[in-house]
């Protein structure tokens, strides 16, 4: 069980595919909000989903619908045949404690007291596991633990297997990959669900300037909500190209809109790039799982906890003296030389 967010359901398939692999005969079923199910379904290590929609239960939980969801939820958790050996915890909080309370099962696996997120939901759970934050900070590590735990095994993989997503064929992403033909891009991502980890528009344009110096086409990737804010960078890239045009020594690709992704699809685009460079987000940790050369600008949370997992990989976190010195959050020469750092 990991209901949500985007990275730490990407942090999480890696204790999945131990679980389904190191245990005779096992069958997984996920436990998930149904926005991120398209994660992890296809995984040759997931069986089945189990669509929890929690946010939305809270929001109409008077409504008949409602009702019925959660109905048909508890006769697929509770009802005949539906009893699981083991139901291993691996959110940490009030709500997915209230599912794993739900959940027929005679052994119940979660986080101990030091470690879970929220200590109630160790009411919850039969089995506990600590995990040494100092010797283990990662999301990824803790939640490996409790396939340790259960398996009495160790050494499991650590970078999350998405090649389900980048497997996945998708018309819109591959009809684009299709025109580029063997072009180099590199994907920006400068936004974020969080204000304040996001990458700013100046900088993102001046090191999209950089790329397209390079040879390097500099392709601008957004989500749901977002078409607004990437038309409006675009705008500015554009206008940012024509003054530099006025210079007869300056030749640059003009960076590019990305094709309609979602969180599935994503992975397929990034690991065609040749350099992902995008804030603290769940499409950034994506690129990385995918293989991609990835640079995760990182601001208010630690990367020892939460950085991209991925063979290779690059964090740049948020300097105080630099950002004082320049302006920006992170400043455009670190960008390029991390980035030189990755396409070398």
């Amino acid at each position: 069980m990991r209901l949500s967010s985007f990275g730490d359901v990407l942090f999480a398939l890696p204790a999945a595919k131990a679980l389904r692999t190191h245990l005779d005969g096992a069958r997984l079923t996920w436990a998930i909000e149904p926005p991120l199910a398209p994660l992890v379904s296809g995984a040759p290590y997931v069986d089945a989903i189990l669509p929890v929609d929690t946010r939305g239960w809270r929001r109409a939980w008077r409504a008949a619908d409602t009702r019925e969801e959660i109905r048909g939820f508890l006769r697929r958790v509770r009802g005949e045949g539906a009893a699981f050996d083991l139901v291993v915890d691996a959110q940490g909080l009030f709500k997915s404690a209230l599912v794993t309370a739900a959940a027929s099962s005679s052994r119940r696996v979660g986080f101990g007291w030091r470690t879970t997120t929220e200590r109630i939901n160790c009411l919850f759970t039969d089995e506990h596991v600590d995990v040494d934050s100092t010797a283990r900070p990662h999301v990824v590590d803790q939640m490996l633990a409790l396939a340790e735990h259960v398996t009495g095994k160790s050494g499991f993989d650590r970078v999350p297997d998405v090649r389900h997503l980048v497997e996945r064929e998708d018309p819109a992403v591959d009809s684009w990959l299709a025109q580029r033909g063997s072009r180099p891009f590199a994907v920006l991502q400068p936004f974020s669900s969080k204000v304040n980890k996001e990458w700013g528009a100046d900088d993102v344009v001046a090191f999209a300037a950089w790329l397209g110096s390079e040879g390097i086409q500099p392709v601008l990737r957004w989500g749901p909500g977002e078409e607004s804010r990437a038309s409006a960078l675009i705008d500015l890239s554009k206008k940012s190209s024509l003054l530099s045009s006025l210079s007869p020594s300056t030749s640059s690709l003009p960076l590019l809109l990305a094709p309609p992704t979602n969180p599935a699809s994503s992975a397929r685009l990034a690991a065609r790039a040749a350099l992902f460079v995008g804030a603290d987000t769940g499409p950034t940790h994506l690129a990385a799982a995918a293989g991609t050369p990835t640079l995760a600008l990182f601001g208010p949370t630690p990367p020892e906890r939460f950085g991209p997992v991925g063979p290779c990989v690059a964090v740049l976190r948020e300097s105080p003296a630099a950002y004082n010195r320049s302006g920006g959050r992170w400043p455009v020469e670190d960008v390029r030389e991390a980035a030189r750092r990755l396409l070398a």
